[in-house]
C-alpha cells in the first residue's frame, strides 16, 4: 500500500503534539501555518486538523486586525488606493485589502478601460487626499458646531 508508512508516521507525530505544545505557536500570527507544520514534521492540513481537535480557534479568527473597521470602511468607500491602504495598515499585499472589504460586505470596486495613474480602478484617491478630505470635513463640522453655539 503506497504511502501507508507516511500516514502511520504522521499519525504518530500528531499524537505527540499536545495543546501545550501547539497553542503558543498557533497564537503567533507572525508564524505561517505551513512553517509550524514543517517544524513539527507534518503537513499544513494535518496541523490545522490537530488544532481543531485540540479546540484551538481558527487562525482566520485569531489574525490581527491592523485597523478598526470604521476607518477601513471610510477609506474604502472614499476610494483610497488599495496599495496605499495596505502599506498604511501594515498588510503584506494589497490583495488583503480587497479580501477584507469583501468580508466586511463593502461594495466591490469597478475597473475602467482608462488605466492611467489609478491602475484601471475607477475613482481612486491617494492616502494623502483622503487625509486632507477627512481633515477638511472635521474642520467644517467643528466650525458649524461653534457657529451654532454662538
Amino acid at each position: 500500500m503506497p504511502g501507508h508508512g507516511v500516514i502511520v508516521m504522521t499519525a504518530q507525530l500528531l499524537k505527540n503534539i499536545t495543546r501545550e505544545t501547539l497553542a503558543p505557536l498557533w497564537a503567533r500570527e507572525d508564524i505561517p501555518t505551513e512553517r509550524i507544520a514543517q517544524a513539527l514534521g507534518v503537513t499544513r492540513q494535518a496541523i490545522s486538523s490537530k488544532a481543531r481537535t485540540l479546540g484551538l480557534p481558527s487562525r482566520a479568527k485569531v489574525r490581527k486586525q491592523l485597523c478598526d473597521n470604521e476607518t477601513f470602511r471610510r477609506m474604502w468607500l472614499a476610494g483610497v488606493n488599495s496599495t496605499e491602504m495596505a502599506q498604511h495598515f501594515g498588510y503584506l499585499h494589497r490583495s488583503a485589502i480587497g479580501s477584507r472589504a469583501g468580508v466586511m460586505g463593502l461594495p466591490r470596486r469597478s475597473r475602467s478601460t482608462d488605466t492611467g495613474k489609478t491602475g484601471g480602478w475607477v475613482q481612486t484617491i491617494s492616502l494623502a487626499q483622503f487625509f486632507e478630505q477627512d481633515l477638511r470635513e472635521r474642520m467644517e463640522a467643528e466650525a458649524k458646531k461653534r457657529k451654532a453655539s454662538q
